[in-house]
């Protein structure tokens, strides 16, 4: 479009100057390889020019003098060559118009690209600030065409009778024209296309959102280059079950992606029937799938139409297709962020309804307006990118800009508050720094929990670290049996009973005791600060050390354990967070993301159980049928087959019998042997694998005379060393002993 537009203006301005008094074989008459070679000019330096200005979010005096001046000394080159392409005149210059022309065009290219870039960089670049660029810029470019025409000589070699293939003025003005239509043509297009872009993300307030958080290693984030963040629409609405079945980080759904997002492997191989199967004909119900409660797996099997399958296979196509928006690997999109942004409570009819909630304040919520009217919700997946994955970013055409500079832009197109988005925002950059985790060692800890007012229990956790309850550190390693003994004698006592038993059998005991009561004493006082609350001084100690998660010896080894001297209370369902730097959250979310830490082997446990529910469910590809079948025929010697009896009633109807899980353990240490066979099984050279396979056995209803079942052929050999198990469920965490204890306890 520059190319074009100073193009034009050269050939426009040249057509203004009218030689012996207009007479027509005084005229100019242009050599076409010159006019068409000068077009190009300003192509080849402009485009590297701007290429140089913008390869940075910061704006260089070195790139800004480098692009300033390619794009002057560009646009005088153009000029030259095609006052060149001129074949009836002979032409002399005057050197100090010449270099004045230059340095208006250097002057004015430069101090253009300044602002503009300047603008673009702050996020500040509104329509009439690119107006005022542009007008700078046509300046310079114009006035460095009269400036020179001023002090060129024009000698007639021949009278203006154009020879085969030479281009007349008025050819020039008619290719000008032809071009300014075609450049107005393709603005009017892209403008077109700029609003339906618009209007798509306006609409987007209205749906289920996912959207990407990435961070460079300065804080920056990530976003278009309209200011936006990079998302995937996950589904157009959707239809709740009841009132109370709200799509809050409590709800059995986004646990379920929750937990997803920390193991994106569980779905590689499932993606592609996802895909099939949520384009093939689902469009329908995805459109506006319900949030119910996850069935059960035999439920899932069978019932394909359930809409939380549909929207949790919607969710991972729209996590791989956000990825390859950006370009990224699925397992580096990042992590799902545990809180949902209600989109759309800036709008007309979100604030009458805010309006009108404000006069009926929920005591027992603890806030007079705790709901955020909103049409849509928009999730987060939120990661912290190297430098050198920043890079690549930056290279596919994607920004990192200053929170402060895109957030009026967010805001106003998520029709958000700008102070609850610039919240969150800060709260997504502090979650992607580190998994928060418990150092390893001994903690006393408090763990408050109360019924919530949408049913269920909320439990008192850390604001900065939703994961975490609030623990403060104890000055031992670990707890040796007489430090035990010594713990069980105030086993179930309240936290005011302890501190008083503590204080007045500080002087009877050894001096190995009175440490230790020192010690017990400092950690629970500084728990009780940090409570802040009187409800504290009812908490009932809990004895028996809690083993709770904490930081492993490196990132990549297993989670290791600490030790928490916890308190346990119930508190009324109308208290509120004891402090600013702590919060309730859902005690079924709680537990949930005790079971996604780094490295933990429960990933491994939901991956499968991915795989057993969506298996029966995702079409199976053709090829692959035809291949098994083509191997059942002939492997019919090597793998036991049964075919139906003759007596069997020719009409067929099939059940769900049975699903078996194979799940086989190969150990290269020792053989094992065989519970039914005593024989003793191989042992593989690839060491500890675990396989697991799910096998759906389908037969005829058999009549008086039973017959056995075709057998499809496992991934692994029959016979190696594979153990069949019942369905594995995540293991148990602290959050259950202590609940159990709590509600034991009242």
């Amino acid at each position: 479009m520059g190319s074009v537009a100073i193009w034009s203006t050269h050939f426009v301005g040249n057509r203004a100057i009218v030689m012996g008094d207009g007479e027509d074989a005084l005229q100019f008459v242009f050599h076409p390889g010159f006019v068409a070679l000068s077009i190009f000019v300003p192509i080849l330096v402009l485009l590297p020019a701007f290429l140089v200005v913008g390869s940075h979010d910061k704006v260089g005096k070195i790139r800004v003098a480098i692009g300033g001046s390619s794009s002057g000394l560009a646009t005088c080159a153009m000029h030259f060559l095609g006052e060149a392409g001129i074949v009836n005149y002979a032409l002399s210059y005057s050197i100090p118009h010449v270099l004045g022309a230059a340095l208006v065009a250097v002057f004015a290219c430069t101090t253009a690209l300044t602002i503009s870039f300047a603008l673009r960089v702050s996020w500040t670049d509104s329509w009439w600030k690119r107006a005022l660029c542009g007008l700078l810029l046509a300046g310079g470019v114009t006035g460095m065409h009269w400036i020179t025409n001023t002090g060129t000589s024009y000698r007639l070699k021949r009278l203006s009778m154009p020879s085969p293939g030479d281009v007349t003025q008025n050819q020039t003005m008619i290719v000008v024209i032809a071009l300014a239509v075609c450049a107005i043509g393709l603005l009017l297009i892209l403008a077109i296309l700029a609003r339906r872009h618009r209007r798509q993300s306006a609409d987007r307030v209205q749906q289920v959102v996912l959207a990407c958080a990435t961070f460079d290693p300065n804080g920056r984030l990530l976003v278009t280059p309209e200011g936006l963040l990079p998302s995937q629409t996950i589904t157009k609405s959707y239809t709740e079950k009841s009132l109370d079945d709200v799509f809050s980080i409590s709800h059995p759904t986004f646990l379920w992606i929750y937990r997803l997002s920390r193991n994106w492997r569980g779905i590689f191989d499932l993606l592609p029937s996802m895909r099939k199967h949520v384009h093939a004909g689902q469009e329908p119900v995805a459109s506006q799938p319900r949030m119910v409660p996850r069935k059960s797996h035999s439920d899932d099997a069978e019932g394909s139409d359930d809409s939380s399958v549909i929207f949790r296979e919607l969710f991972c196509v729209a996590a791989a297709e956000l990825a390859e928006q950006i370009n990224e690997p699925l397992e580096k999109l990042g992590v799902l962020y545990d809180e949902i942004m209600s989109t759309g409570t800036t709008g007309k009819i979100s604030r009458a309804l805010f309006r009108r909630s404000s006069s009926y304040p929920d005591v027992e919520l603890g806030s007079s307006n705790p709901f955020a009217f909103g049409r849509g919700q928009l999730l987060f997946v939120v990661r912290r990118a190297s430098k050198s994955e920043a890079a690549r970013l930056q290279s596919q055409g994607f920004r990192f800009a200053g929170l402060q500079n895109v957030v009026e832009i967010l805001a106003r197109r998520m029709e958000v508050g700008r102070e609850e988005l610039t919240q969150s925002m800060d709260r997504m950059r502090s979650y992607s720094i580190k998994e928060s985790m418990l150092n390893p060692g001994v903690h006393v800890g408090c763990f408050a929990v109360r019924a919530s007012v949408g049913g269920g229990f909320d439990v008192l956790v850390r604001s900065e670290a939703k994961n975490l309850i609030p623990t403060v550190p104890f000055p031992i390693s670990c707890l040796d049996d007489w430090q035990l003994s010594f713990l069980k004698q105030m086993d179930g006592w309240t936290f005011t009973n302890c501190l008083r038993w503590l204080r007045s059998k500080s002087d009877s005991c050894s001096e190995k005791e009175q440490m230790f009561i020192t010690q017990l004493d400092d950690a629970f006082v500084d728990m009780a600060e940090t409570m802040v609350d009187n409800l504290f001084q009812e908490a009932r100690l809990v004895a028996s050390p809690i083993h709770v998660p904490c930081l492993g010896s490196d990132d990549s080894y297993f989670p290791g354990h600490a030790s928490i001297i916890a308190f346990h209370t119930i508190v009324p369902i109308q208290t509120r967070s004891p402090s600013p730097v702590m919060e309730f959250s859902p005690l079924s979310f709680f537990k949930c993301q005790q079971h996604v830490y780094r490295n933990t082997p429960d990933h491994e446990v939901f991956a499968r159980r991915v795989h057993r529910e969506f298996s029966p469910i995702l079409e199976i590809d053709q090829k692959r049928q035809a291949a098994r079948t083509s191997r059942l025929f002939r492997s019919s010697q090597e793998i036991p087959r049964l075919t139906p009896s003759k007596n069997a009633p020719p009409a067929h109807r099939y059940k769900w019998l049975s699903t078996l899980d194979r799940r086989a353990s190969y150990s290269s240490s020792e053989p094992e042997k065989s519970k039914s066979g005593g024989k003793s099984e191989e042992s593989h050279a690839w060491g500890g694998i675990l396989v697991s396979q799910e096998v759906n056995i389908r037969v005829d209803e058999v009549g008086p005379e039973i017959s056995p079942i075709e057998i499809d052929p496992l991934g692994v050999p029959l016979g190696s060393s594979g153990l069949a198990t019942t369905e594995m469920e995540d293991p148990k965490t602290f959050v259950d002993s202590l609940f159990t204890i709590c509600v034991e306890s009242r």
